[in-house]
């Protein structure tokens, strides 16, 4: 009986023409692979080196602003930035990451606007050649930190000779936070502002004063950083918006040249009037008044404290405006909490209404709060402006004692009692028009809500101190804030993106499939 051979060529030539394909595949797998990934680095680091990044943030936190290259154009002398640690480092912290990108940006301008002096960007590493940080660590405020941010300029004096100053900021300084039960937590990004104060102060432009009153029991230590210092969110905003903060005695001592604003904050006594002279024969007021009636601004803050001001009363009627101290306000229908913290009711008209208008969306919240009356308006001084900014609600109530209550129309507010009061006068030297402030506040309780990103009190604080007039520091740049740390795409972008990934994409990978297929086939 004959044996049946099978012949197994067929299904060899088949398993070989099998693998055959299948190693080409993982081989073109693989380089395709390998060429994703090559590119990739390659574009990456084009990218870093170049810096070319496109800024989609909601915020535009990368983007320097037009108003920040008009402020760049006031400076000559070239500037380097210099981070203390290596560029692998700094990608790794987010934070500083987010520094270096703005740093980087503000070279890259420099080098394509003829206007803007030289900006470099330099990085080393402080710990292996700790001799080249050795004179920056001297200038640091507190303990060295390797995500410091040095920013240098040299210039040339008088005398023909080259000096150079640097600036250290540890990184914090670029950073806005916000306070809330006990705890903060980072909710704004201002290096660019914080970059453009730095090179201000480096090409020798002065930084203008805020004078605070000292001596009559304003509850601010004796520091920025005391720790009996209540206020101290709000005047570091002050700080952070590049002026110098001055304690002042006016008993004793005169008010700085370069002061540009004086703050009364929460005084518990009077100040010396004319009836009792100063050390030096002057009254404190007359410092105020001469101060302010050349160009200088003031701002009162002074709440239901049941002190009698006399003589800072006085002075303030000559604005048009009395705080009933006695009183504390009541105001149930808008209450937070507590009958006596409320949000306000924004007014609409005027002066006053200008410095809210663009926060209206947010409330703003006074606490423990004094009435301020308006004695008369711009209608009877035409050389003044006083208008409110902020009210209670109609029925709010303002108690000295349970007997003792006023009512608005009591000061013949009928819309509310009026909490925040912008006062200007206009005065012509040279033909040219000059104005003069007051802003007189009866709750110094609304200040300790400037870390708050829910209330609009920084905002606010924000405008008034744009309006103080001979600035040349850049304080109408605001943090940007990290609330929202999103993407910002249009819905144009979003169709363009959708017919890539679900249409392009997908076709092209089928194609290239279906050719493969009808080529194995055929062979």
């Amino acid at each position: 009986m004959k044996k049946t051979v099978q012949n197994d060529a067929p299904r060899s030539v088949s398993r070989k023409r099998k693998l055959k394909y299948g190693a080409l595949a993982i081989a073109l797998a693989a380089a395709v692979i390998a060429l994703v990934i090559l590119a990739n680095a390659m574009l990456t680091s084009f990218i870093s080196n170049n810096v070319r990044y496109t800024d989609l943030t909601n915020s535009q936190i990368y983007t320097i602003t037009d108003a920040a290259k008009e402020y760049l154009k006031q400076i000559k002398a070239p500037i380097t930035i210099k981070f203390a640690v290596p560029i692998d480092t700094i990608a790794s912290n987010s934070q500083l990451f987010m520094v270096y990108v703005t740093a980087t940006q503000f070279s890259r301008l420099s080098k394509s606007d003829d206007g803007i002096p030289d900006i470099t960007v330099e990085y080393f590493d402080s710990y292996k050649y700790p001799a080249q940080f050795e004179k920056y660590k001297k200038l640091a405020s507190g303990e060295w930190a390797s995500t410091n941010v040095i920013i240098e300029s040299t210039y040339e004096n008088e005398d023909g000779s080259e000096s150079s100053y640097p600036l250290v900021y540890a990184l914090s300084a670029f950073f806005s936070t916000s306070s809330s039960s006990g705890s903060s937590k980072v909710v704004g990004y201002n290096g660019e502002r914080r970059f453009l104060l730095a090179f201000l102060q480096l090409a020798g432009i002065k930084q203008p004063v805020v004078s605070f009153t000292t001596g009559h029991g304003e509850p601010i230590g004796a520091s920025l950083t005391d720790a009996n210092n209540e206020y101290y969110a709000f005047m570091a905003m002050f700080e952070e918006f590049g002026f110098r903060i001055q304690y002042v005695d006016l008993s004793r001592e005169d008010l700085d040249p370069d002061c540009r604003l004086v703050v009364i904050l929460d005084p518990q006594r009077d100040f010396i009037g004319k009836d009792l002279a100063t050390i030096d024969g002057v009254s404190e007021l007359d410092k105020v008044a001469a101060f302010v009636a050349n160009h200088g601004s003031l701002m009162v803050f002074a709440g239901p404290t049941g002190v009698e001001y006399k003589n800072l009363g006085h002075y303030l009627e000559e604005w048009g405006v009395k705080i009933q101290t006695g009183y504390t306000i009541e105001d149930r229908a808008d209450a937070i909490g507590s009958n006596y913290t409320f949000s306000v009711k924004y007014t609409t008209e005027g002066l006053g209404a200008s410095v809210q208008q663009n926060y209206r969306n947010l409330r703003t919240v006074f606490t423990q709060a004094a009435p301020v009356q308006i004695i008369f308006t711009e209608k009877e001084n035409n050389s003044m402006n006083i208008t409110s900014s902020f009210r209670t609600s109609p029925d709010a109530v303002a108690y000295a004692s349970d007997t003792d209550m006023l009512k608005p129309e009591d000061l013949n507010s009928r819309e509310g009692f009026d909490l925040f009061v912008v006062s200007s006068k206009l005065k012509y030297e040279n033909n040219e028009d000059y104005y003069s402030y007051v802003l007189t506040c009866g709750s110094p309780g609304m200040l300790k809500y400037v870390t708050s990103s829910v209330f609009a009190n920084r905002g606010i604080l924000n405008v008034l101190i744009t309006r103080i007039p001979l600035l040349k520091i850049p304080v109408d740049l605001d943090y940007k804030s990290l609330e929202n740390y999103t993407l910002s795409v249009d819905d144009s972008q979003v169709r363009a993106w959708t017919v890539v990934l679900a249409v392009v994409i997908p076709t092209v990978v089928l194609a290239v499939g279906t050719v493969a297929v009808v080529r194995r086939k055929r062979k």
